[in-house]
């Protein structure tokens, strides 16, 4: 096949490395350019204040409002954390209660007398409560840990930091690096799978000969049954690596129900876009594969401008990894959140399978397309 390609062969070694590099590149590049921008974090100050020589005094609205109206470290810069204001307790436990932040602030009723009675060297320096969402982002929770004792320790501060919703207490994965990373070790290999799936179920049953309506659409259920009982296998191999190489304790029945239902949406995404054209089909697999895999460990505040706009929001491994953060740390049922999008990641491919059924097709080679119709049965 090589020789073919005459003097043209010596420059094939040259593109191969090439468009590795580029698929090296689309894999990566929002991973190494990652970088937190505005990150949504509560800010709930129940600080009672003090009656000083100066007046009546609030430390905790102070402080709060100098997070609030906080500038950017530099120009063009866009500051790591936005802190939103939170009336109520009751309000900020809602809000946490529905992975609406990525972390809290609590400032506790006696901040400022603390504050100065330490002034005063007659205590030690108030502490704050910082609680950080798991569920909301491993990674973003790991790191944030770090930046917050050293935010409030330059004020003089002293942070109680937890971590919650941490999942399963028996779960141990290997490492830490592992359980930040669990839901792509699911989700890659899923990706992956669904792929290879249909450009295999494309090749096995083309639609190519199929020149009436009624054969393309029974081509089409084919393809569709096979994905089905193709997206289980897949499901199972992704909860095993779950399981028995990260070490995560992903329920079971929750999570292959889910994923199978996950595969099931991304390969017929996947065979629509084959079925009607073939290059379209490659263009999708780059785009949702290729660019959008870094989407599923990465929130969309971290990603570069262009991976945030245009592919985080369509892509299929955000919503999968958010479904897999709902089962693993919030012990969510067969419905977790990601399914809804999941819903018209799928219902996108069916329609996209409905067009490839209605597009003409050429009769095979040396079939012309009256000895392709069936001829009739007579007595």
């Amino acid at each position: 096949m090589i020789e073919r390609l005459g003097p043209r062969k010596y420059a094939f070694p040259l593109l191969v490395v090439v468009l590795i590099g580029c698929v090296m590149a689309l894999l990566f590049y929002p991973m190494l350019h990652m970088q937190p921008k505005n990150l949504p974090f509560a800010v709930l100050s129940l600080d009672e204040g003090a009656t000083t020589p100066a007046g009546e005094v609030n430390a905790g609205e102070m402080m709060t409002e100098k997070l609030v109206t906080a500038e950017a470290p530099g120009d063009g810069e866009v500051a790591p954390i936005k802190w939103e204001v939170v009336d109520s307790q009751e309000a900020l436990d809602d809000a946490i209660a529905e992975n609406e932040y990525y972390g809290a602030l609590t400032i506790p009723a006696d901040f400022t007398k603390a504050q100065a009675a330490a002034q005063a060297g007659q205590g030690e320096a108030p502490s704050v409560h910082v609680v950080l969402d798991n569920a909301k982002s491993p990674m973003m929770a790991t790191q944030m840990q770090t930046l917050m004792g050293q935010t409030f320790g330059g004020l003089g501060l002293t942070a109680d930091i937890e971590v919650i919703h941490t999942g399963d207490a028996d779960a141990a994965p290997v490492s830490p690096m592992a359980g930040m990373m669990s839901q792509q070790v699911g989700i890659m290999p899923l990706m992956i799978m669904s792929l290879i799936g249909s450009i295999l179920l494309v090749r096995i049953f083309p639609m190519r000969g199929a020149e009436t309506t009624g054969r393309r659409f029974g081509v089409l259920g084919i393809q569709l049954a096979y994905a089905a009982g193709y997206s289980l296998l897949a499901s199972l191999a992704a909860v095993w690596l779950l399981n028995g190489v990260v070490g995560a304790a992903a329920p079971f029945w929750t999570t292959t129900v889910f994923l199978w239902f996950a595969a099931f949406a991304v390969t017929a995404l996947f065979l629509g876009a084959f079925d009607v054209a073939f290059p379209l089909g490659v263009l999708l697999a780059i785009a949702a594969v290729l660019c959008g895999m870094m989407t599923a460990v990465l929130p969309p505040e971290t990603l570069p401008a262009f991976w945030a706009d245009w592919i985080q929001p369509w892509v299929p491994q955000p919503f999968i990894a958010g479904g897999l953060r709902d089962i693993l740390y919030m012990g969510a049922g067969l419905m977790p959140k990601g399914s809804g999008g999941l819903l018209v990641i799928g219902g996108v491919g069916v329609i996209l399978t409905l067009i490839a059924g209605f597009i003409p097709r050429r009769a095979r080679a040396g079939v012309s397309p009256a000895a392709a119709e069936p001829e009739p049965v007579t007595a």
